[in-house]
């Protein structure tokens, strides 16, 4: 246990140190999950650390990571968004491609099937056509996306209606979710419920 703040190394120079694979100098983005950890680096590198048992930390293995490591399926495949649930993570990288990795009990990760995965999937993208992915925000077991052009997606678990889709079903592949008269600006997920930021258009 850690009661104060520690410094965690996520890039060095030293040969064979962690974060020698890892483009950039920097870390842009963080993301917590339930026991798992993410960041994204300036050069667009994934390393995660944390709880393996689900594949939520996408190293192809179930295993627990004691430091950030490089995503290494993800390795020059520049990642700009990350977001993490209760057990599963979720990236969209500079070229809009969704991937997902980690528990999928209740569908989360969007695949279409309840299968986890320990190495990152990426989303079909017939649903997301035309359509760049802006925001991406993860639940403790469901997930939404909000795209740039103000379309949003929702998939996982619904026992709450936190899908926003107007029952209670769960889904394992994004579903997009109708408004009318608004237009959504952002989306965060919380443990059991989703808010919305919306401009209203009338």
């Amino acid at each position: 246990m850690v009661s104060s703040p520690h410094l965690i190394t996520c890039i060095e120079s030293s040969s064979g140190a962690q974060g020698s694979n890892a483009a950039g100098n920097y870390v842009v983005e963080i993301a917590c999950g339930g026991r798992h950890s993410a960041v994204i680096t300036d050069g667009g590198t994934l390393l995660t650390f944390g709880w393996g048992l689900y594949g939520q930390c996408g190293q192809g293995n179930n295993a627990d990571q004691l430091r950030p490591i490089v995503v290494p399926s993800l390795l020059g495949t520049r990642v700009k968004k990350i977001a993490a649930g209760l057990w599963h993570t979720l990236c969209v990288t500079v070229n809009g491609q969704i991937y997902a990795f980690g528990g999928n009990q209740f569908g989360q990760l969007g695949t279409g099937s309840d299968q986890p995965e320990t190495s990152p999937r990426q989303l079909d993208a017939s649903g997301f056509e035309n359509k760049h992915s802006g925001v991406v925000s993860c639940g403790a077991r469901h997930s939404a996306l909000l795209t740039d052009d103000g379309h949003l997606f929702t998939w996982g678990w619904n026992k709450y209606g936190q899908l926003g889709l107007g029952d209670s079903v769960d889904r394992n592949i994004p579903c997009q979710v109708s408004f009318a008269d608004c237009r959504p600006r952002n989306v965060a997920c919380g443990w059991w419920h989703t808010l919305l930021l919306v401009d209203k258009t009338v």
